[in-house]
This record gives C-alpha cells, structure tokens and sequence, in this order.
C-alpha cells in the first residue's frame, strides 16, 4: 500500500460503519417509500405528488444504492449521494420544512458513513478522488432533480407581470353566483377577529356606496355576503370594511347579467398548479370577459386526508398568488372541480377526503345554488339567453351502479336525472345549452379511462336522451386533459341510434405540462400549458352564433370553431 489512509479506524469500527451504513440506508430507502402512505410525512399545499410519483422512485434508488454499497462502498456512496441530492430539490419544495430536513438527513447518513468507510480503507489518492466523485454526484444530482422537478411541477410559461398588493388587511377576495339580480362575494381577512362589512357601488371611487353585514361567517373566517336588488347589466365594485376602516388594495368588481338578447364571452380555465402566478391569468384578466368558468383542477393540491384544514391551506395560497389574485377580484366566477381540487388523482366519490372538500367548497366558493350540505356540486344559471349546465364528475363518482351493467355512475343517480332533466327544459327555453363537464368525453370504452369512456352505459344513457328529445342546441366544454382540442359534433355521438352529436371544446393547460386524452377530435389538439379557452356569443335578438375558441397566454388563437346551427325559433 502506497501511503496510510487519510482516516486511521480499526477493523472492528469499520464493520461497525458497514452495518451502520447499510441499516441506515435500508431504513431510509423504507422511511421514503411507506412515509407516505402511513401519513408520517407531512406536505405542503400541492405536495402530495411527490409522495405519490417520485418518492417511491427515490427511494429504491437508495435501495439500491445499499445494494452496491455491500460490495462497494464507495459506488453505494456516489450513488446515494446523486439520488439524495436529487430528493433534496423535491422535498424543500413540497414538504413542510422539517419534514423536508428530516427526509435529507436520513438519505445523506448512509451516503456519509460510506465515505468514511473508504477514507479509512483506500490509499489517500483513490479516497480523494472518491471525495471529488461524491460531490460531483451531489451536484450532479441536484441539477437532474431540479430539470425534473421543474419540467413535471415548475411554470410552462412566463410568469406574469403582475406585483404583489401592498400590504393590506385582507387576505382575499372574490365573486361568484352572479345573476341579473344577485351576486356573492366571499373573503379573509388577515385578524380571524376582525369585524367584516362590505360596501358595493356604481362606481369604482365609492363616492356612493351601500354597506353590508355578512350573511354567513364560517369556522375558517371566511365571510360571505349576499347580495340582492341589483339591476341587470350594471357593473358593480365593492370593498370590505375592516373595524370600520375601508380596505383600498383588495377590491372588486362584477358586473351582472344581462336579462335577454344579449352578447359576451366567457372564458373557461382548468388544470393550474399550485402557486401559479403565470401570465395567462393575466391574459384572461385583459380579455375582459363577462365571466370566468373554472372547469376543474383549480390547483393541484391533492388532498386526499379528511383535513380540511388542507383544503384552506390551498385555497388561500392559490387565492393570493398575485395574477390569480387580481383575475378573481376583476370579473366572477363559475366554478366546478375535477381530480386534483377534489381530493386526489382520478378520485371518486368514495375518497376519504370527499367530506373535507365539500365543507371547503362550501366555505370558500361563491357558487350557485347546490341540491344540498353532502351533495355532488352541480349548478346551472342563465346569462342572456343562454344557460350553463355545470356537472360534478367526481364526488358521486362510483357510488350508484348502472342497473343492468356493470359499470358504475359518473354522476351518480341523483346527479344524472337533474341532468338529463336540465337538458330537456334548458333545451326549450333558451337559445343555447353549455355543458359544463370536466373530463373527456370522447373516447372508447375503456376500463382504465378516467374520462366517460370508462363510463360507456352512462354515457350512452345521456346521448340517447338528447336524441330523444332532439337537443340541438348544445355545446360542450371540458378541461381535465391538457391540451386545446375542439369538436365540431363529428365524434361527441355516443347514442344507439345517431342524433345527439354536438361541438365540444377542451379548454387546458393554465399552467401544467401538455398531454392529449381522449379523442379523435375533428379539428385537432394543442397540447400545452398557458392555455385556455373562450365562449363568444352573438346574439343581437334575431342572429345567434357561438364561437368557441382555445388560445394561449399571448392570446394567440390555437383553434376556433363558430358554431351557426343553434339559430332556433326559440
């Protein structure tokens, strides 16, 4: 041997290091790999993911790494050192800080212990050169780890220009349920204490203003106000009153809808990560539209626990990220979740976070009337002449069967009569009918599909009652698949005998990474995030035409599909 090694230990501490070395690394491999599922790892909003795809993965990659490190300790050390750094990007962005340190501490012992080991037993050149290995895998590693976690979790488009309010008593606000005549506004205030009114006005300075006390103030301190006696068409602003002192940074505005004929867009959004502060918001904000229709995964917050306070965890922090913050106070909201909002990744209405989510929606959420305190959320209301038909395709999912079948129900029984019943007489009163659904429907029957091909005997129930009835003037839009895609009723037929083809636009990605589901779609896909879509409609009282189109955060059209044949003597 050339030169004494750079560590001088004895045999018998050594063998201690090998055994300490190789338990240290098995019981981190398994901490990484059942931590979450046993709830010993706890998350910050939007975390879960990591628990969920990437954790696992780590974790037998550290498994492995004690694999080789029984043989070779010093390949088992650059192994664990690159796979631990790589952990390390993932856990200080998605674990709470302790946990996040407990989890780095736990992958970098074994990676440590093994360097010692080699300091002890190789020549000092062969155990430097180990020491330069290990650190080039450390960093190795720890820019691998932020490539990936920025391509799976990170932005997919700039991020908007928008600021951060100056500091203001309120933590959030925003506006929902909007009819002729009515409207909702929710918010937080920053003191659970405070003593919360709201003044509304005409105009945007308030030099007239009427004041407001709450009509709900749930456990969460978030306020509700009800607000009644409107004139259709008019644009409103309001404000809160904190003690007495009126807040100048956090306010509103919407504008009710008009009560016939009348000509607006809306814009319709889905699938966001958490904490995005891109500049399609921006974009949908600069649009002006009369409403802005979220068609599910709001956030990625995955809550799949019984936790509410999760469910208000991400909420607050998706409602005061700056661009979204400012879309929310500028024009309202219609709002219906899908996967990742509700409770977890293709989740269902046997999810043990569905009572959570809906006390949550129910506290935070400006929505339309719902069915009841435990029901699916579906809602439907009328802009012009136009009616929204808003359907939940996940928290009364697989709960009723489909006699006859094998397959469950989508919407559950109660959820699909309202339905199908809201077709029927929407179809008869108004010049056009919007269904709001989430997921795909397009696509073949499938046991393994999220979307309605895994739902086929429903599906097929609710296309042959629209050819029954011979609905004609329905149009769809989706999100939940992350891609622009438009149908112009060549593929949406699922009924026995024909007769209920419609168009159908996919609205997505706000701010997640591109994919296509479902399909064939006639006029194509465009996967991507920064994306979203608009519904423009024409109606001057004799000529009525929708325009559905999908665009991205530069505003630029992706796709666009006018749709003349909902021109109906009704």
């Amino acid at each position: 041997m050339i030169g004494a090694p750079i560590l001088e230990l004895s045999e018998s501490t050594i063998g201690a290091l090998k055994v300490a070395g190789i338990a240290a690394g098995g019981a981190a491999a398994a901490f990484g790999f059942f931590g979450r599922r046993f709830g010993v790892l706890d998350y910050r909003p939007g975390g879960t993911a990591f628990g969920l795809d990437v954790l696992p993965i780590l974790a037998i990659g550290l498994a492995l790494a004690v694999v080789v490190a029984f043989w070779w300790e010093l390949v088992g050390g650059v192994l664990a050192a690159f796979i631990g750094a790589s952990l390390a990007v993932f856990a200080i962005n998605q674990l709470v800080a302790w946990h996040a340190g407990a989890l780095i501490l736990a992958y970098a012992v074994p990676a440590a212990l093994w360097v010692l080991i080699d300091l002890a037993q190789l020549q000092p050149r062969r155990a430097i050169i180990g020491l330069v290995a290990v650190g080039i895998a450390t960093m190795a590693g720890g820019v691998v780890g932020q490539i990936i976690y920025s391509t799976i979790w990170g932005p997919t488009h700039p991020e908007a220009s928008v600021t951060e309010l100056p500091e203001s008593p309120v933590r959030w606000v925003w506006s929902g349920g909007v009819t002729t005549t009515s409207a909702e506004v929710r918010a937080l205030a920053e003191r659970p204490d405070a003593r919360i009114q709201l003044e509304l006005s005409t105009d945007r300075d308030f030099a007239e203003a009427d004041r407001h006390e709450p009509s709900r103030i749930d456990p969460s301190a978030v306020v509700g106000f009800a607000l009644d006696d409107l004139s259709p068409a008019t644009e409103y602003s309001y404000r809160l009153l904190v003690d007495g002192t009126p807040d100048r940074v956090q306010t509103g505005r919407f504008t009710t809808f008009p009560a016939g004929p009348a000509s607006f867009t809306v814009a319709v959004g889905a699938c966001a990560r958490v904490g995005s502060n891109g500049q399609v918001f921006e974009t949908i904000a600069a649009l002006d539209p009369l409403l802005y229709l979220i068609v599910g995964d709001f956030h990625y917050g995955d809550n799949n626990r019984d936790d509410i306070q999760r469910f208000r965890e991400v909420m607050d922090l998706t409602l005061t990220r700056p661009a979204q913050n400012q879309l929310y106070r500028s024009l309202p909201i219609a709002y219906v979740w899908d996967d990742h909002d509700y409770a977890g990744n293709d989740s269902g209405g046997r999810s043990r976070a569905r009572a959570a989510a809906m006390s949550a929606y129910r506290e935070y959420v400006p929505s339309y009337e719902l069915a009841g305190v435990d029901s699916a959320v579906y809602q439907a209301f009328t802009i012009g002449r136009v009616r929204f038909v808003l359907t939940d395709a996940r928290s009364a999912r697989n709960i009723d069967p489909i006699p006859g079948t094998d397959q469950f129900s989508m919407l559950g029984d109660a959820q699909r009569q309202w339905l199908m019943d809201e077709l029927v007489d929407s179809s008869m009163t108004h010049r056009l009918v919007v269904w709001v659904n989430p997921v795909p429907w397009i696509g073949d029957a499938k046991t393994a599909e999220d979307g309605w091909g895994s739902y086929a005997a429903e599906r097929r129930i609710i296309a042959d009652h629209i050819a029954e009835n011979e609905i004609s003037n329905l149009v769809m839009v989706s999100g939940d698949a992350h891609m622009v895609a438009i149908d112009d009723g060549t593929n949406t037929d699922y009924s026995t005998d024909g007769g209920a083809a419609f168009p159908l636009l996919h609205a997505a990605a706000l701010d997640r990474p591109g994919g296509v589901k479902g399909g064939p779609y006639s006029l194509g896909t465009e996967p991507g995030g920064g994306q979203f879509g608009t519904i423009d409609v024409h109606d001057d009282g004799e000529e009525f035409t929708v325009t559905l189109t999908g665009r991205n955060w530069r505003n630029e059209t992706l796709m666009t599909l006018t749709v003349p044949g909902v021109q109906l003597d009704r």
